[in-house]
Parts: structure tokens; C-alpha cells; sequence
């Protein structure tokens, strides 16, 4: 069996498509009944007549912070995709409560159940600065001491319980996605960047990052988890490109008017004092290390991924934004 938290997220819903005609059986942890309504719509933006496939799959009621509902459902499982996070959070307590103990409760339960191998879904957050004019690759090493947010904080410490597994004897993949844009929710996450984008968001910043179509994500999890290896970790990333390259696809897929307001360092570290929420963020207050990101641009390295998996080719970023759009398009 195969079990995967997360199961009504952006990624967990994707992978979930990919094993709808699995001779596996796939058990899917969810927490309420009207989240699987976002698995639905995820199988309809493959084939509008897939909806229901979401049935073939074993739902089964779990909390990653209840340990007792995971040891109820770990029984004979042979494969686990650890997909559950919060991404965003009203405090670092919630944060790391959700991605680290959380993940710290995943693994534990896992090794308890003698699970064969573990996929542990981390983030180039997770990953550290790399040397000047070189794209970050998965030698460079997060840096504590260095100016990050507390998503990254945390998402670094459930990489870690990941690791600790490996030391435990359990076969474990990580993997380390850029920004994941697909078909999902629109109020949340990466999707944010297409409804607030549709409703004329106007400004921009001067950063870069990695991005990937979730559905490349989906096929690499996959095969890295039905190949050989094991204890390794990979960045998943097809395009790095600076943001207001993508707000203006987006844009444009949209028809409406690109953003043409460019918000400066200075600015943003001057709201960023006042602590001032900003709407095109989600509302969410700046702090020092959300300007870094938004001003830095970061490149990525997929060579490793290339040369474990070379006969796959990632889909260029720009068509993930037309079909993505015109999903979104077709909702509204």
C-alpha cells in the first residue's frame, strides 16, 4: 500500500491523478470532507469526466499532529509521500508545529510500521546560499545563523527529521521543488500569484526564483520512488526566472494589464519596520527575510535530477502558465 498526507493540497491532489488506475492500494489522509471537493477539481483539470475517480482511492480521516489516527492507518504500508505542510501562518509556533512535529510524527510512525521507502516533500527554502555568480545546488547547506523566514526555518527542520530516518534505516527521497504553479486552489499558495494577478494587482518586485509545473514534480516523486535510489536529495525546478517575467505571462494569459509598479528594497524594508501587512502578499507582514526573498534573485541547479533521471523532459514554464490560466478562466 501506499499512503499519502497531504492528499487535498496542490501536490497531493496532482499525485493522486497519477495513481488513479494504481493496482496499488492508495490510502489518502484528509482532515475534512469539503477539502476532497479540491481533489475533484484538480482530476477535472485533466478531463472534465474524471471527477469521480477521486473515489477509487482509500480516504481515510487523519491529523499529522494525532498521532493515534496515524498509527491507525500505517498498517501494511510499504511506500509513504509525505506531502502535508503549511506554507503559510499567523506565528512560527503554527509553522513549526505543522512542519516539523508534524513531519517529526510522520517519520516516527513510519519507522514504527517498518515502511520501505519515503518520499519527504521539502523546498528550495530548505536549501543555502550558494557561492557568488553559481545557481544553489544540493551541496549547499542551509545556514542557521543566516537571514531566513519561518517557513524555511521549519521546512529545514523537517528536512531534518527526514535525514534522521535515513539514519534509522529507513530507505528515504527528498525532494526540493521550486515554485509550484498548477491547478488547485487559487486562494492559496503559488495560485495567489493568478487571482491576484486577475485582479489587477499592480505591482512587482525585482527577485527571482526557481519554478516547476506541479505535474513535473508528480512524474520525478514517482520515478525517484520506483527506482533504486535512496538517501539523496534533489531540486526539482524547470525555469529560473525573475518575477516580473512571470506576473507578466500570467498576465498575459489573463488579458489584463501587466504590473508596472516596481517596488523597491528600500521601500519594502521600510514597511517591513512598520511591519506593514501588504495586500498583493496576502495580507501578510513583511519581515527582513520575505524582502530578501522578493528582492534577491536565486537560481537553482537541476543537473542532479537531470542526470538521475535524464529522458524526461520538464514542460517550459510558459505553456504551464497558459494551461494553468485558462483553467482558472474557465472557474471564473
Amino acid at each position: 500500500m501506499i499512503l499519502i498526507t497531504g492528499a487535498t493540497g496542490l501536490l497531493g491532489g496532482h499525485l493522486l491523478y497519477r495513481f488513479r488506475e494504481s493496482a496499488t492500494q492508495i490510502i489518502a489522509i484528509f482532515r475534512t470532507e469539503s477539502s476532497k471537493d479540491k481533489v475533484r477539481r484538480i482530476f477535472e483539470s485533466y478531463d472534465k469526466e474524471s471527477g469521480h475517480l477521486i473515489e477509487n482511492f482509500n480516504w481515510v480521516k487523519a491529523d499529522v499532529l494525532d498521532v493515534p489516527s496515524l498509527n491507525l492507518v500505517f498498517n501494511n504500508v510499504k511506500q509513504v509521500y509525505h506531502c502535508a505542510a503549511a506554507i503559510e501562518a499567523n506565528n512560527f509556533e503554527e509553522l513549526e508545529k505543522i512542519n516539523v512535529t508534524g513531519t517529526a510524527n510522520v517519520i516516527n510512525t513510519a519507522l514504527h510500521h517498518n515502511v520501505e521507502k519515503f518520499c519527504h516533500v521539502s523546498s528550495i527554502a530548505a536549501l543555502g546560499d550558494a557561492p557568488a555568480g553559481k545557481p544553489t545546488s544540493e551541496e549547499d547547506f542551509f545556514n542557521l545563523d543566516g537571514l531566513n523566514s519561518d517557513y524555511a526555518i521549519t521546512k529545514y527542520g523537517a528536512e531534518m527529521e527526514a535525514w534522521r530516518a535515513t539514519q534509522e534505516g529507513m530507505k528515504v527521497i527528498i525532494v526540493n521543488p521550486g515554485v509550484i504553479l498548477g491547478e488547485g486552489d487559487f486562494n492559496s499558495g503559488s495560485g495567489k500569484l493568478i487571482s491576484r494577478t486577475a485582479g489587477g494587482n499592480k505591482f512587482y518586485t525585482t527577485g527571482g526564483s526557481g519554478f516547476i509545473d506541479v505535474r513535473d514534480v508528480v512524474h520525478y516523486m514517482v520515478n525517484l520512488m520506483e527506482s533504486d535510489v535512496e538517501n539523496e536529495r534533489f531540486i526539482l525546478v524547470s525555469n529560473n526566472l525573475n518575477y516580473k517575467t512571470v506576473l507578466d505571462q500570467i498576465a498575459g494569459h489573463l488579458k489584463v494589464k501587466k504590473p508596472s509598479i516596481k517596488l523597491s528594497a528600500w521601500f519594502l524594508h521600510f514597511l517591513s519596520i512598520l511591519s506593514q501587512p501588504i495586500g498583493w502578499l496576502g495580507g501578510s507582514s513583511l519581515t527582513s527575510a520575505t524582502v530578501k526573498s522578493l528582492t534577491s534573485e536565486t537560481y537553482y541547479s537541476n543537473d542532479k535530477i537531470k542526470a538521475v533521471l535524464p529522458n524526461y523532459e520538464t514542460k517550459h514554464f510558459d505553456q504551464t502558465i497558459q494551461r494553468v490560466t485558462t483553467f482558472y478562466k474557465n472557474l471564473n
